[in-house]
């Protein structure tokens, strides 16, 4: 079962990796801002069609060994485990690497062109925005964390009644492999995890709300709307992954408190339910959505001026991956390259958020 697992997440990691540039925004590639003059640009459509392939040949090539390596050697389930984490890090460091070569060429190409010269750069601010939103409301999310305290408080309870072996980890069979002996602690720790974890989803989902609108100059109609869609779709999304974990971490923590309703089939059902949907609803956010809603149909047109381009932000984006901008009030933003959102490290509240976040993970760690 250890193997199917890893070999699922697999072709999961290689696959969004492979097409990660369809589902991008055609003015953002590898990192580098594209300007509408240069979107259409035949050099950066063979650099994203040859990403793709080089992504799915290595990949098929990784995955193939892999099951090979399964078939020929017969490895116990610790060994899989551990083959199986190697390949899904060989594949991201493959496209990684692949990413940091795309790039530079790109930068370089839009410098020495000069692909922005002769252009009106301008931001769009809508004030209107934010009142359109449909995000999510808080309480969605402080509900499961209530659930969770609840268990929290009912482990600390039943004390005196659990075992002197708490569990900690459980494989991939759904049979417990880690234990740590009984205390205050280990009692509490499943519990501390599962309400950082939705704390995070929180605090994504509010941070979502001050963020502030890439709206594009010459498309103001189709990205306001997709922007909307993004933005909700992406608050569903932190609300089914804060779902599924307080589950699956609940059911975990039901059976330290009731020993007797552990059952290593049952764990691992619970589990590959939790791997489903998580892995179904990322897959279903990108093909839906894509990054920045840019694969929402918008039935508007817009008028588009010409000469006028949006404003040429590469200065804030360390390598394209890392965001840092003082001046910009938002906490979250979108990101260039991958679906989803980063942090603006430029903004003192990130530091306070990454200090809380590294605290909290240190903390748990020295009561087991």
């Amino acid at each position: 079962m250890a193997a199917i697992i890893f070999i699922v997440i697999l072709i999961f990691i290689i696959a969004i990796q492979a097409f990660l540039p369809k589902f991008l925004r055609e003015s953002e590639a590898f990192g580098i801002y594209i300007p509408d003059t240069h979107v259409k640009d035949q050099r950066i459509v063979h650099m994203k069609n040859r990403y793709t392939q080089l992504i799915l040949t290595s990949g098929i090539l990784i995955i193939v060994i892999f099951i090979g390596w399964l078939w020929m050697f017969r490895p116990a389930e610790e060994q899989i485990v551990f083959s199986g984490m190697v390949a899904q890090i060989g594949a991201l460091i493959f496209s990684m690497g692949l990413y940091a070569k795309n790039h530079i060429s790109l930068a370089n190409w839009k410098k020495n062109e000069k692909w922005t010269e002769g252009q009106s750069e301008r931001k769009v601010v809508d004030l209107q925005f934010r009142e359109q939103l449909k995000i999510l409301p808080s309480l969605f999310f402080i509900i499961p964390m209530l659930i969770t305290l609840g268990l929290g408080v009912l482990g600390l309870s039943q004390y005196d009644t659990l075992p002197n072996q708490i569990p900690t980890h459980w494989g991939p069979s759904g049979e417990a492999d880690a234990f740590a002996e009984k205390s205050w602690g280990s009692v509490s720790a499943l519990p501390m995890i599962t309400l950082l974890l939705q704390g995070m989803m929180l605090f994504f989902n509010g941070a979502m709300k001050q963020s502030g609108a890439k709206i594009q100059v010459r498309h103001k109609k189709r990205s306001r709307q997709q922007q909307l869609a993004f933005r909700k779709y992406s608050s569903w999304l932190l609300f089914v992954v804060t779902i599924t974990e307080t589950v699956l971490m609940g059911y975990l923590q039901l059976t330290i408190i009731y020993p007797e309703i552990m059952s290593a089939s049952v764990t691992l059902g619970f589990t590959i339910g939790y791997l489903v949907i998580i892995l179904g609803s990322v897959l279903y956010y990108t093909v839906k959505v894509g990054q920045s809603g840019t694969r929402i149909a918008v039935a508007e047109q817009d008028v588009n001026p010409e000469n006028v381009i949006d404003m040429d932000d590469d200065q804030y984006w360390k390598f394209g991956l890392f965001y840092v901008n003082k001046d910009d009030p938002s906490i979250l933003v979108e990101k260039r390259f991958g679906i989803g959102w980063t942090i603006n490290m430029g903004h003192k509240g990130s530091w306070v958020f990454l200090v809380l976040l590294v605290g909290s993970i240190f903390l748990i760690a020295t009561l087991l």
